[in-house]
């Protein structure tokens, strides 16, 4: 059947590294048996094999001692590597897909060329926090969060800015809210006063968290206990917008924080 024998031939192409490793070697210039063995790190006769099976699929043939790429046999050498690249995407960002919640679904494509990613271990549990808190103090232009926690080096951070003269936007939740007067409770009241930042309290729990300004975005997925275990920082603008629109969604499902704390009880 037409169907096995495709499958063969898929099996062919993914069942070894060194077949792929050949048809990349004759992607880029032709080449006889003993040249891609200099290349490629596998013996004269599993090369000869190798081209066999390519020769057989019509994937390669042989000009002057060379071989070489038919049209068919580029085209999948180039769908191939392009599903090595994105298998290649798919583990550099799992961490992040395992953690992030329905916003995942909604991420620019830009996100998985141009963005940075930073997984907390046993090792180094804190270093996504340390790389969001990184991000935030040194934010250029007007800036914008979600967060799902209060933390203090998150406050020195943002006090550090509003020293700077930059704006910020902020949006939290009521559990950030609560603890924040309760243990937070002068920087709040510091917040509050401050000119140049307004908080809004969102009507659900957040899930991740958000920090956007002029160089692009800093993203921050979350455990079930709260626990930054993922940071993503894309700069670019394509990524800026995206994030900045995920911003006012949110703020428009939100209310002032002032009209939160005159609310009578």
């Amino acid at each position: 059947m037409t169907g096995d024998a495709v499958h063969r031939d898929i099996q062919f192409l993914t069942g070894s590294p060194a077949r792929f490793a050949v048809v990349s070697a004759l992607a880029e210039s032709p080449a006889r048996p003993c040249e891609l063995c200099e290349r490629i790190d596998a013996t004269r006769t599993t090369i000869q094999r190798i081209l066999a099976g390519c020769s057989d699929r019509q994937w390669v043939r042989k000009v002057d001692g060379d071989y070489r790429l038919t049209l068919t046999g580029r085209r999948m050498y180039e769908r191939y590597a392009a599903l090595v690249s994105e298998a290649e995407r798919a583990r550099e960002f799992g961490p992040l897909a395992q953690y992030l919640g329905p916003i995942g679904d909604e991420l620019p494509d830009i996100v998985f060329d141009a963005g940075t990613i930073t997984v907390s271990s046993e090792q180094t549990p804190l270093a996504p926090v340390n790389r969001l808190t990184d991000w935030f103090a040194d934010a250029e232009g007007p800036v914008k969060t979600i967060s799902p926690i209060v933390a203090a080096t998150f406050n020195e951070a943002a006090a550090t800015l509003l020293e700077r003269g930059v704006r910020i936007e902020s949006i939290i939740d009521d559990g950030v809210l609560e603890r924040s007067e309760r243990e937070f409770h002068e920087e709040l009241e510091r917040g509050i006063d401050h000119e140049s930042i307004e908080f809004y309290v969102h009507e659900s729990s957040l899930d991740f968290g958000l920090v956007v300004d002029d160089r692009g975005c800093c993203l921050g997925a979350y455990d079930d206990r709260n626990n930054l275990r993922v940071t993503l920082v894309v700069e670019d603008p394509v990524a800026r917008e995206w994030a900045i629109d995920q911003f006012e969604q949110y703020r428009e499902a939100a209310t002032p924080l002032g009209t939160v704390l005159s609310a009578p009880e």
